[in-house]
Order: C-alpha cells, then sequence, then structure tokens
C-alpha cells in the first residue's frame, strides 16, 4: 500500500464523518459521565484520537495497550481547567517489568461549591460533589511485538451533597503493527462493568461503555516527523463520531498538535467544529504539553501535563 493509497483512505473516512449526523435517543442516560473526560494535554491537542499511541503513561485512559512502549519508570500529572468552573486531574506512574509494563493511575474531577435553594428559590446554602476513578494498568506482547494487549482494572467513585455510589469496571485494548511501515491500528472497549451501590433506593446507573477503532500512520521520508491519527468512537448513551489529530515535529523536542473531534459539533451540525490545539516541549527525560478545546455553547478548556521518567 502506497503513502497516496493511506493519504486518500484517511480522506474519505474524513469525508464520511462530516456526513454522519443522527440524534441518538439514549443521550444523557449514563451515570459516571466524567470517565467520558478525556485526559492528558496531548491527546486532548490531539482531538481524544489517541487510541494508537503506544509508550505514553497517559495512553491507559484512552487505550490500555498504549502503555507498552516504555522503557523506565515514568510518571505523568495532569490539570484540567475544565467547564462551568469544574477542575479535573489526572496521575499516573508506570513501571516497566519483564512480562510487560503495569501502571497505577487516578483521575478526579471536582465540581466547587452549588447553591443550595428550596422549590421557590430561597437560599438555603451549598454543597459540593465530586468524582474518582482508581485503576492499574496490565500490558503483554505477542508475536515478536506486534501485537500489543493491555486490561485497566478500575474503582469509580462519585459523591453529591451526601449521596454517593461506586462502580467496578475493566477496559480492554488492542493495538497492531500495521501492514505499511510507520501504520499502527488499535481498538478499546472501556467502562464495562457494574454498579455495586446506587446515589439512593434501587435504581443503578449504567455505565459509559466506549468503543474507540483508530488507525495512525507516520509517514516516511518526510522532512518533519509527523503523526496522523484518526478514531472511530462508538459511546453506549451518544452518537458515533470521528476525532482526528496531527502532530508535528518542527525542531529537536518542539511539538505542534492540532485535532479536532465531531463530538464537540453542535446537534443540528450548524455550529462550526469543536477544534482542539496543542504544543509540547520535550527536554531530555522530562515533557510538558498544553492544549486547548472548545465546545460548542460550553465554552473552552485548558489542560497542562508534566510528563517525566526517572
Amino acid at each position: 500500500m502506497s503513502r497516496l493509497t493511506i493519504s486518500t483512505a484517511f480522506a474519505l473516512l474524513l469525508g464520511f464523518a462530516f456526513g454522519v449526523q443522527a440524534i441518538n435517543p439514549n443521550a444523557g442516560t449514563t451515570g459516571f459521565n466524567f470517565l467520558k473526560i478525556g485526559v492528558g494535554a496531548r491527546a486532548s491537542a490531539l482531538g481524544g484520537a489517541y487510541s494508537t499511541v503506544s509508550g505514553d503513561v497517559e495512553a491507559t485512559s484512552w487505550n490500555p495497550a498504549g502503555l507498552y512502549g516504555i522503557k523506565h519508570r515514568s510518571a505523568v500529572l495532569s490539570l484540567n481547567k475544565y467547564l462551568v468552573n469544574s477542575q479535573a486531574g489526572f496521575a499516573s506512574i508506570a513501571i516497566p517489568s519483564i512480562n510487560g509494563p503495569w501502571a497505577i493511575s487516578a483521575n478526579y474531577v471536582t465540581y466547587g461549591k452549588m447553591r443550595r435553594t428550596d422549590i421557590e428559590g430561597r437560599d438555603l446554602g451549598s454543597f459540593s460533589a465530586s468524582d474518582i476513578a482508581i485503576y492499574t494498568t496490565f500490558t503483554r506482547a505477542f508475536k515478536n511485538r506486534r501485537i500489543i494487549v493491555g486490561t485497566n482494572f478500575k474503582m469509580v467513585y462519585s459523591s453529591i451533597d451526601t449521596y454517593n455510589s461506586d462502580a467496578y469496571a475493566i477496559d480492554l485494548g488492542l493495538q497492531l503493527v500495521g501492514p505499511v511501515k510507520g501504520m499502527r491500528i488499535g481498538a478499546s472497549l472501556s467502562n464495562v462493568g457494574i454498579v455495586r451501590s446506587p446515589y439512593a433506593g434501587d435504581s443503578k446507573d449504567q455505565l459509559p461503555v466506549h468503543i474507540r477503532v483508530g488507525i495512525s500512520h507516520t509517514p516516511v521520508h518526510m522532512p518533519m516527523p509527523m503523526l496522523l491519527a484518526l478514531d472511530l468512537n462508538v459511546p453506549n448513551d451518544n452518537d458515533a463520531y470521528f476525532s482526528f489529530g496531527m502532530e508535528m515535529e518542527l525542531v529537536s523536542g518542539l511539538f505542534i498538535r492540532p485535532g479536532y473531534s465531531l463530538q464537540q459539533t453542535g446537534s443540528t451540525g450548524e455550529d462550526p467544529l469543536g477544534l482542539s490545539a496543542g504544543t509540547g516541549i520535550q527536554h531530555e527525560q522530562y515533557r510538558i504539553d498544553y492544549s486547548y478545546s472548545s465546545f460548542v455553547d460550553l465554552g473552552e478548556t485548558h489542560r497542562i501535563s508534566l510528563t517525566g521518567h526517572f
């Protein structure tokens, strides 16, 4: 398969993506929705097209197989100024081993103080809400490292005022070396599990199950290193959508990353795309990344991540 054929395939997939518009009756029917918030500045800058990225600690949240390739003990801390004054964060530490690297990670969201009122709107003080997921990642390689598999085991806890709920879930991930040099194929299934304890009564929320299938390509003989990535996302509570990202290394250690996600497009298709962009600087064993994302009618988000190995 030539580079022209690969480029044509990307173009056809993108063209199909722009034509897909539908209304999903399951929108907004799941709980623990913080699990749908992407982590990491690099991944967010690429529009969330991250199912094929490997050797990155942040990849565990997108595709657990992406942890494979880490050669040193590594850690990441990411902070996210999210929508409506909420704050999110992600921290992970990865350890290489003979059988494949493993990691321990935590993903949290806090929503700050919110007003409590009665049915007539009188102020009754305030309350808070927060969510957290803690998980362990394991990876293995097969067929001379051409097939990588990964698994996350998650514990999830959510609270709002005096109510709380918890759940247990797993993520499954797969990455394959493509038939063309520089090509990688990835797939993941996220948040499959059970809700152990509901907020109240016997009504248990459904977990936000998410399927990702992606392809990426690093073209050879380019004047600068480049990554092209495309993901098809299929959530169980909304429409399927595409995400696309491109990473270019302008000079040694300096990266720029444009991207977009059709998930952030207005439901009528008349609003502009939710664009994303970011940059990264690599210096020796440390990398700092920044990303900006826009959401139709909701505002914008800013993320910053610090990654290093030791």
